[in-house]
């Protein structure tokens, strides 16, 4: 006899919850700007696609600028935390939190 589980709701395990949001981007791994967009975007990270010429590297540190369409770009550190093959995922660097809150604002997501 097979005993089945029921399934399960998923519960989401984040600390921060993920807004969707499709805005431009500029990720500079190497000191190159490659333009991309932002897929989902949280207080505590970025997930954008993916672009041709880079392959991440987990735990790689790089800068990503947020491009408002009012004001200057707002520049952030970051660390590549997950890689998947059309988009990567990345956690934003200890003390941005009046960055992160400018930038959710700029995207008319603040809470």
């Amino acid at each position: 006899m097979v005993y089945h589980r029921p399934m399960e709701a998923s519960i989401e395990q984040r600390r921060h919850p993920r807004l969707n949001v499709m805005d431009a981007v500029v990720v500079t791994p190497n000191g190159h700007g490659h333009d991309t967009h932002v897929l989902d975007i949280s207080p505590g990270g970025v997930r954008v696609a993916a672009f041709p010429g880079w392959s991440p590297v987990h735990g790689a540190d790089l800068k990503i600028l947020f491009l408002p369409s009012s004001d200057m770009p707002i520049v952030m550190q970051a660390r590549v935390a997950r890689v998947a093959t059309d988009h990567f995922g990345l956690e934003f660097g200890e003390q941005q939190d009046d960055d992160v809150r400018q930038v959710l604002e700029a995207l008319g997501k603040a809470g």
